[in-house]
């Protein structure tokens, strides 16, 4: 009769799985610090978040006043950051330029549109589409940043590991 075969565990699984939503939680904190750089970084350079440069200014914006597409004030780069929590596994990022009526502006530039309001100065006026909000083409699979972000989290569980035993 073979002899029974007795295994020692030498680590615990339950605080391997509370590390895990640690590391999580960091990650996606990570991850969403760096899209909202970009979107920042791409108001500064003038570059969307597919990479392409934006259309360049009206003669009547730059007489009024601005020097690049979507800084004449510096209230379009504010955005709000909601991180995530162990609770809450979600990273925010929200627009936080507003109007006096409340509506997000920044909305407007991203999509592109006609001004319709009779009482503003430009009535008719077109205003391009400069898509500078949203996930940036450096954070999609296979470009750099991407795998700079799966390489961190790769070294996290590894260390988590290494810790257990």
């Amino acid at each position: 009769m073979p002899k029974p075969v007795r295994i020692k565990s030498t680590f615990n699984f339950k605080k391997f799985a509370n590390k895990l939503d640690s590391i999580i939680v960091a990650d996606l904190n990570t991850v969403g610090n760096h899209i909202n750089k970009a979107i920042q970084d791409g108001i500064d350079s003038g570059k969307d978040i597919k990479g392409g440069s934006f259309k360049s200014l009206e003669p009547i914006t730059v007489a009024l006043g601005g020097k690049k597409p979507l800084d004449r004030t510096g209230n379009m780069r504010k955005t709000k950051k909601i991180p995530a929590t162990r609770a809450k596994k979600s990273f925010i990022i929200e627009m936080a330029g507003k109007s006096k009526k409340g509506a997000y502006y920044g909305a407007y530039h991203n999509t592109g549109f006609t001004q319709t309001n009779p009482k503003q100065w430009f009535h008719g006026a077109k205003v391009p589409k400069r898509e500078w909000f949203g996930i940036p083409k450096s954070m999609f699979p296979g470009e750099a940043a991407y795998q700079k972000a799966i390489a961190e989290r790769h070294m996290r569980v590894r260390s988590a590991w290494k810790k257990l035993g």
